[in-house]
This record gives C-alpha cells, structure tokens and sequence, in this order.
C-alpha cells in the first residue's frame, strides 16, 4: 500500500505489507503480540501460531487496522506463505532448485508440496522419457527448477527435466569406455536389453549379456531389474553407452579343467544336435559334447542321443577338458 504524498514516514500505516518484527507476548486472549521496528503493535488471532518464543524475530503480514479494536491485525502464516513465494519467485528468475515432494497424480500431471505451497508438476517434466509407473513417484522427495511462475494467481509449475538432462550431460562427459556402472532394466528389443543409467540410454546385446547361449533378451533379465554393467563404448552424440554384463564376469573357460576334472559327473541341456553327437551347455558359457559314435558309444547311447531333442536334459561324464580349443569331450550316463 502506496503513503500519500503529505505523509511523513512517522505517519506511514503498514497495512497490506510485510513486515519484521519481533515476538513481545501472548495477551490474554491468547493473540501473539508483535512489535515492529517502529514500535507499531500487531495483534496475531489465536489459533495462528500454537508456540511462541518470546523476542524472537518473526515475519508478520500487517492486514488492517481494526478500529473496532484500536489495533493492527496481522497473520504470521500469511507471512511466511508471502516470503516463501518471493522465494519461489527469485529461484524461477535466476533458475535455482527448490526441493518439494510430490504428493497426488493429477489430471495431467502431479500435484506437488513445496514448503507448504502447491504446485503443478506436469507428467511431460517428470522425466526424460515416459514414466511407466506414476504411483512410484508418490511420496518421494526431489529437487525441481521453477517453470513457470504467477504470483497474483500462485500459478506455479516445476520441471525435473532441465535437471536431468544437466545429469546426463555430466555424466556422458566423465564416463569412459572400460568403466563400470549400474543401470535399470526399461525395456527389451529383439537383440538386446534397454537399459536406464542415471538418465542415458544403454544398450546390452544379448551376445555381451551372458558367457551362456541363451538369446532371449526377457529371459535374461527383468524390467526395473538392476545390474552392473561394463562401458564397451559411448556415444556422446546420442547420450548412448554400449553395455556388457558378461565382461563383468569371469570367463569360465579360465579354470574350467581344474573344476571338471576327468569324471565329474554333469547335468546339461541339449543345445544343439550333429552327426557325432550330442552338445549339452551345463555351465553357463561351458558346453561339452557327447559323442555318438567311436569306442564309447554303444547301441544304447547312439539310441538314446537319437531320442533326444534340443532342450531336453542329459547326464555325462568329463572325458577330458581342452582349454586351448575350448572344448570338453563327454561320455553319457
């Protein structure tokens, strides 16, 4: 509220302003008591404020001057609501943060508590690709940036994006071929995994995902399932990293003769089917053939290999283990 011309400033009424004061007392009526700079009395109503300390500074909306009462009114929660939309509105001028929890889904969006101000999350904002499961993001705690903002209609609209993409852009910038990350399971495509690390797109073929032969990206992992994976190689460009989960592995090969000594009985699945035999992957990575023919076929072994189809199960036994030509010679059981 603007003084007129003729007023001097000991004249000046605060009516409609904020101002700081300090905590005097609580009357009688149980109204908080605060004096101004200046010496001027604001009433508080009851029921404003449930704790007071005295002499502390505090923040006081001057509403009017009830002549009824010969006194100023005021609200302390008008003026905290008041200083925490200048705050709201300095973040959006110079692009800060401000943190807030999302608390409802709302028709095209999400409503979200900051400080006790509501605010519009819109659904487009929430992240860098479509959300799959919005009920997840009730209740968190997150940093936003101002979109939009109205003061006289408390029109306030936040962003996760530019705070992701920032995310994103540091970490393409510091990652390397070779380092190892952890990434979210968002999704499959016929060769490979989807993957979600810290905001950028990652891709696992399905040949890096295990030393095994198995091909099948659903069979290999699960949606929102977590992994750590090796950086084969990163497209800056397209904020893109290839992916390995098997080179996070020990090659199986690598000791695969002391742990399958000549003997070791073995249980596997038939992989595949030729003219001397049978080969059955027991060990993720580790596969072994039983022969169909030579000394240690008999009748009843070529019979029963005849029998067999892929994906059925087998027992044999280690004849010998060939590191050099990784290659491992069985015997049925």
């Amino acid at each position: 509220m603007l003084a007129p011309a003729f007023m001097t400033e000991s004249d000046r009424r605060p009516e409609g302003e904020l101002q700081l004061g300090h905590v005097a007392g609580v009357l009688d009526d149980e109204a908080v008591l605060v004096k101004l700079a200046d010496g001027t009395e604001v009433h508080v109503p009851k029921g404003e404020k449930t704790e007071v300390e005295l002499d502390v500074p505090a923040w006081v909306f001057v509403d009017a001057f009830s002549e009824a009462r010969g006194r100023y009114l005021g609200s302390l929660k008008m003026a905290e609501r008041l200083r925490l939309l200048g705050r709201m509105q300095e973040a959006h001028r110079n692009k800060a943060r401000v943190r807030g929890e999302i608390v409802s889904a709302v028709q095209g969006g999400f409503a979200v508590d900051v400080e006790g101000i509501r605010a519009f999350l819109p659904s487009s904002q929430v992240a860098l690709r479509p959300v799959s499961n919005a009920d997840a993001l009730i209740g968190q705690h997150l940093e936003f940036v101002v979109q939009r903002f109205n003061r006289s209609r408390v029109n306030i609209v936040l962003s996760r994006r530019p705070i992701l993409e920032a995310q994103r852009r540091e970490l393409m910038g510091q990652i390397r071929t070779g380092a190892t990350v952890e990434g979210v399971v968002r999704g499959f495509a016929d060769n490979g995994i989807l993957f979600d690390v810290d905001g950028s797109d990652g891709f696992l073929h399905t040949a890096d995902a295990t030393w095994g032969k198995e091909r099948d990206p659903r069979k290999l992992a699960k949606l929102g399932e977590r992994f750590r994976l090796k950086v084969l190689d990163v497209d800056r460009k397209r904020a893109r990293l290839k992916l390995g989960l098997r080179q996070t592995q020990d090659d199986p090969w690598t000791d695969a003769d002391r742990r399958y000594p000549p003997g070791t009985k073995v249980r596997g699945m038939v992989i595949s089917k030729t003219d001397v035999g049978c080969f059955i992957e027991f060990e993720p990575g580790l596969e072994g053939l039983i022969f169909s023919s030579g000394p240690l076929a008999d009748d009843e072994t070529k019979a029963r290999l005849r029998k067999s189809d892929v994906g059925d199960e087998l027992e044999a036994s280690v004849l010998e283990v060939d590191l050099v030509g990784r290659r491992i010679s069985l015997q049925l059981e």
